[in-house]
C-alpha cells in the first residue's frame, strides 16, 4: 500500500469489511498512529490505548469513514482527539497532575484585563488567517507547526514531496506574518487616533 490508488482501493475494501486490507492497513499505519499518539500523551500503554480506542471506532463506522476523502487526514485528528480526551480524564481522576502548558499559562494570566483582551485579539486573529489557509497549507502548517510532525512524515501522509511540504509551510508562514503585521498596523493606528481624541 504505496501509492494513493492502492491506498483507496484498499479503504474500500476494508468499508466492505475485507479483513485482509484491514491487516495490510494495520500493519501499515499502527506504528506511525502509535509515534503521533506519544506526541500527546507520556506514557506508551496510555498511547496503545488510543490508538485501540480509534482504531476499533473507525471499524465500527468503517463504511462511513473509511469512504472519506481525507480519510487519512480523519484518522490522525482522530487520535489527537482521542489522545486529549485522554489527557482530560487522567487529569479528573488525578488532580495532582500538572501539565507544563497550563502552568505557563497561569503565570502569563496575572496580565492586565487590557493586555489580556490585546492578547486574545491577536490568538483570534492568528486563528481566523490560519482558517483562511488553502486547504493543503493549512493542513501542512497544522502537521508541522501544532502536531510537531517533521518533513518527512507530512510528505508520506500527504502523498507529496518534502520540498512541496516545505514550499507549503514557507507560503503559510509568509502569510500568517502579513496577517499579523496588519492587524498591528491597523491596532497602532486606533491607538493614535484614541491618543489624539
Amino acid at each position: 500500500m504505496i501509492d494513493s490508488e492502492s491506498k483507496r482501493q484498499c479503504f474500500n475494501q476494508i468499508a466492505e469489511g475485507d479483513k485482509k486490507a484491514f491487516d495490510i492497513f494495520f500493519k501499515h499505519y499502527y506504528t506511525k498512529l502509535l509515534q503521533f499518539a506519544r506526541n500527546y500523551v507520556d506514557a506508551l500503554p496510555q498511547a496503545e490505548d488510543v490508538v485501540a480506542d480509534v482504531l476499533t471506532n473507525i471499524l465500527i463506522h468503517r463504511k462511513k469513514v473509511f469512504s472519506l476523502d481525507h480519510f487519512e487526514s480523519y484518522l490522525f485528528f482522530s487520535i489527537k482527539n482521542k489522545a486529549l480526551t485522554s489527557i482530560k480524564k487522567q487529569q479528573r481522576e488525578n488532580p495532582y497532575l500538572f501539565d507544563s502548558n497550563e502552568i505557563v499559562l497561569n503565570s502569563l494570566a496575572v496580565t492586565s484585563p487590557h493586555e489580556a483582551m490585546e492578547g486574545q485579539e491577536l490568538q483570534d486573529t492568528i486563528q481566523r488567517i490560519i482558517q483562511g489557509f488553502a486547504p493543503k497549507r493549512k493542513m501542512v502548517f497544522q502537521f508541522i507547526r501544532e502536531e510537531g510532525m517533521s518533513y518527512r512524515q507530512v510528505a508520506e501522509l500527504m502523498d507529496i514531496s518534502e520540498r512541496t511540504v516545505e514550499v507549503h509551510l514557507k507560503l503559510a508562514l509568509n502569510e500568517l506574518r502579513e496577517g499579523i503585521e496588519n492587524y498591528l498596523g491597523a491596532e497602532l493606528a486606533r491607538k493614535n487616533r484614541i491618543k489624539s481624541v
